[in-house]
């Protein structure tokens, strides 16, 4: 009785969710919908994934390191005309080795004048977090969320417990490492997400392509940028950099184009 009482209202309701403070009507965002798989050609698109992953393979030592290169000494020439960049050559299980370039800079453990610059700036970032309206929210949990990140690493990887167990040179190197297994597993997950979607052919070849290349080129800028940092603030600061500036800002852009493609027209729309 209650149902058929309220239906009406039920439906009002749902009428006003989907309608725009201008009167239009908002549909579903297509990431909230089913979207349609393809039928005619789901193993040629299936395919891309395994070719994609196969030319970073064949791409590192011929065009992506020589680029990394290229990147990282006009930031070097950029910010500090003296310092090089070197090569440190790094062993795989299948006895081949990758040179992989890195700024020829060095850290060292803080101060303790950088130890209290320290306790001064979370304490001031801790106040303005708790001082910001409510309308500040967002802000306020990015101020929190940065302090605890900096207080967890400054208590857990710095010389505080144990001497700390990382060189910059390594760091960057690993981290660089690390982003070519990123670039090699992209073409795999957009084919369990992407490609057996009912998009053409072409555009998920371009989706491939642009996250790719955005890959190669960010990873050294971010991380040659990230060793000046470090050298500048020393062996603390490192960290928060790895946690929150690291990997996981190219995570998000690889969801940001995983986003952007799908927000493209399907094959036969």
């Amino acid at each position: 009785m209650s149902s058929i009482i309220f239906e009406p209202e039920a439906r009002v309701r749902a009428a006003v969710r989907a309608e725009g403070w201008r009167g239009g009507i908002i549909p579903a965002h297509r990431g909230l919908r089913i979207m349609p798989h393809e039928r005619g050609q789901r193993r040629i698109s299936l395919m891309l994934g395994p070719v994609f992953a196969l030319a970073v393979l064949w791409a590192v030592r011929p065009i992506i390191l020589p680029l990394w290169i290229v990147i990282e000494r006009f930031w070097c020439g950029v910010i500090a005309p003296g310092v090089a960049v070197r090569q440190m050559r790094y062993v795989l299980p299948w006895r081949a080795d990758l040179l992989i370039p890195v700024p020829d800079l060095s850290a060292g453990p803080p101060s303790h004048a950088a130890w209290m610059a320290c306790v001064v700036l979370v304490a001031a970032d801790l106040v303005a977090a708790a001082l910001l309206r409510r309308r500040h929210l967002p802000v306020s949990l990015a101020l929190f969320t940065l302090a605890v990140v900096f207080i967890i690493g400054a208590t857990a990887f710095t010389p505080l417990l144990a001497p700390f167990p990382y060189v910059l040179a390594g760091y960057i190197q690993s981290m660089l490492l690390m982003g070519l297994t990123v670039m090699f597993v992209t073409p795999f997950m957009f084919m369990a997400i992407y490609y057996p979607l009912n998009f053409s052919l072409g555009k998920k070849i371009t989706l491939t392509l642009l996250a790719l290349t955005w890959l190669a080129v960010a990873l050294p800028c971010q991380f040659c940028l990230q060793a000046f940092a470090i050298h500048d603030l020393g062996l603390i600061a490192m960290p928060t950099l790895f946690l929150l500036f690291g990997l996981l800002l190219d995570v998000m852009g690889l969801v940001a184009f995983y986003s952007w493609g799908m927000s493209w027209r399907l094959r036969h729309e």
